[in-house]
């Protein structure tokens, strides 16, 4: 039975995988997964770069980075959804202006979630001397030094912004609303890899669809609850609405089917133009993106 080697970020999206791997979905298929799970999207990257892992999660802008700063052969495979992001801040801070001179937490300054949190404040009038940069690393991450007070401000996603909530912290932005359409996070290999293993990674396509499907009937709703609960040692009220929060289409939740949607590359890439980080015409969504595994996966 053939494994593979996955790297994950600590995310509610994850949901997908587990129910997938608890039901034996990925075993019917005839994969094995080894998961591991990153600190952070550095972490992964040379992880992925080194061939400590065949496959992992990213944001898309990590891809774009990867591939025109350090010409490394990355693409993305498969989408996972636009956004499921909220700036979080202290209870005390009550307004996006209020983080004037506070710490932004991160996960990397230089590519990921950053250029949406300056984008998002930049419009509030705060450039980017305005406040500070604090690498805190991957979502749970984060999350942590949000709640310890190492940070004042983070963008995160469920389960962390519901439990931050019910804390009394602040959500001051949901990305969606100012990124309807966002390509945030996503699957992604190397391109030699996938040349070596097109079978092995349009089987993980196949088996990840078919996860997916079960995960966004809402008949599966408190089943799939559970899994949270169990990953995250959550409450099932927190697991039940972080499951709401993922199988909401509209809201940003995960995209059905896996979607790859170029025109949300196109936001990423745009964001990077204005930045000054990529030229002007900048290089094609398609430079970052191979839809043939989805597409081989969903004619199987």
């Amino acid at each position: 039975m053939p494994s593979l080697k996955v790297m994950l970020f600590g995310t509610g999206s994850n949901v997908v995988v587990t129910a997938g791997v608890a039901r034996g979905v990925f075993s019917r298929y005839g994969l094995t997964l080894d998961i591991t799970y990153t600190q952070g999207s550095e972490m992964l990257c040379e992880t992925l770069r080194t061939g400590g892992c065949d496959i992992g999660v990213l944001a898309a802008d990590d891809v774009v980075y990867e591939v025109e700063r350090r010409g490394l052969d990355f693409f993305l495979f498969m989408g996972i959804h636009t956004g499921l992001l909220s700036l979080m801040a202290r209870p005390e801070i009550t307004t996006l202006a209020a983080l004037a001179g506070r710490r932004f937490g991160v996960d990397d300054t230089a590519s990921g979630f950053v250029l949406l949190g300056r984008h998002i404040l930049r419009d509030q009038g705060l450039g980017e001397g305005a406040y500070t940069l604090v690498k805190a690393k991957g979502m749970n991450l984060r999350a942590d030094a949000l709640a310890s007070g190492d940070i004042d401000a983070a963008l995160l996603s469920p389960p962390f912004t519901l439990q931050l909530q019910d804390r009394g912290f602040r959500e001051l932005a949901r990305v969606h609303d100012f990124f309807p359409r966002y390509q945030a996070g996503c699957w992604v290999t190397t391109r030699a890899w996938a040349a070596r293993h097109e079978a092995e990674l349009t089987t993980f396509v196949r088996a990840y669809l078919e996860s997916l499907a079960w995960t966004l009937d809402r008949r599966n709703r408190e089943e799939a609850a559970g899994y949270l609960a169990q990953e995250f040692k959550l409450e099932l009220d927190i697991a039940r609405r972080t499951y709401d929060l993922l199988a909401d289409a509209d809201g940003g939740g995960l995209f059905r089917e896996a979607a790859i949607d170029p025109q949300s590359i196109e936001v990423v890439i745009d964001m990077r133009v204005k930045a000054g980080l990529l030229p002007s015409p900048p290089p094609p969504a398609s430079r970052y993106y191979d839809a043939r595994y989805l597409e081989r996966a969903r004619r199987a």
